[in-house]
């Protein structure tokens, strides 16, 4: 089977949009604005914080909810990637493997404008007025030195593949069926990334579970949490407090809207892949 993340997922991510109109207020809001690397904004954790990941047009799913997963388990190994300097450029350090299987260095310099289908900004704006834009700037660092310089991603990219870039880790690639409630709950818990993706809908039932949770197709997403039966969770969509009636599984949709909340059975059904690795 051939998979690209995210060209299932465009037409979709399309209609999101909006008009014509909406998109060049966008943009004549961003000209010249400032910019930062890091941000801590309202409510943020960290100056790393999930919610700083906004995907736009381009196909950097698997970049992006790699980046989520790793701002919620270890948002130092985000900062610590990101030189500012100074002169609006960028260096981004990667992890590639060495002729003796070591773990070594890459230094990426990239520049704006991050614009176009580029990651949005967080929204975060420091004193000084700038945003914060850590998510595009590695997102064009990482087509620049893995992607032969296509920024639109137009072919996707494996999580398992950015998770080691970033992480110097080797990752772990199973099914979702390989991987039971016990072993997410314990992946979380020990800091993994874990990043859950999905192919086509090949059968009427993954369909139906696409269509009942509204899940994209050839797309990928952050595995934020898990929830035992009995125990309450808040939904990420609505905010409202629930009781989980069976095992559930919630999964950050690096749009920044559009989370999935599902029970773990159906999840194990619906998806494709679950990449993995340690972030410490």
């Amino acid at each position: 089977m051939s998979l690209s993340l995210d060209s299932g997922a465009l037409n979709s991510r399309a209609s999101d949009d909006g008009s014509i109109w909406e998109k060049l207020g966008k943009a004549i809001g961003q000209i010249e604005k400032p910019e930062t690397p890091f941000v801590t904004g309202e409510g943020d954790a960290n100056a790393v914080d999930p919610n700083d990941v906004k995907q736009d047009g381009y196909g950097s799913c698997g970049v992006l909810s790699t980046l989520e997963t790793i701002a919620q388990q270890n948002p130092a190994a985000i900062q610590g990637m990101i030189q500012d300097n100074g002169d609006g450029t960028y260096t981004v350090t990667f992890q590639e493997r060495a002729e003796d299987g070591s773990w070594q260095e890459v230094e990426v310099t990239v520049s704006g404008p991050f614009d176009g289908g580029a990651a949005d900004p967080s929204g975060d704006v420091n004193s000084r007025g700038e945003q914060e834009i850590w998510p595009a700037i590695i997102e064009k660092a990482y087509a620049q030195q893995y992607k032969s310089d296509d920024q639109h991603y137009s072919s996707g990219v494996f999580p398992s593949d950015v998770m080691e870039h970033i992480l110097g880790a080797d990752a772990d690639v199973a099914a979702p069926d390989q991987v039971s409630f016990a072993d997410m709950e314990q992946k979380l818990d020990d800091g993994e990334a874990v990043v859950a993706w999905t192919a086509g809908f090949d059968t009427k039932e993954q369909q139906a579970l696409a269509q009942q949770y509204g899940i994209s197709g050839g797309h990928a997403y952050s595995v934020s949490d898990v929830v035992p039966a009995g125990t309450q969770y808040t939904d990420p969509n609505t905010g409202q407090t629930m009781t989980a009636t069976e095992d559930m599984v919630i999964l950050d949709n690096p749009w920044g809207h559009g989370d999935v909340v599902m029970p773990y059975s159906d999840f194990q059904t619906a998806y494709y892949r679950v990449d993995s690795a340690p972030t410490h």
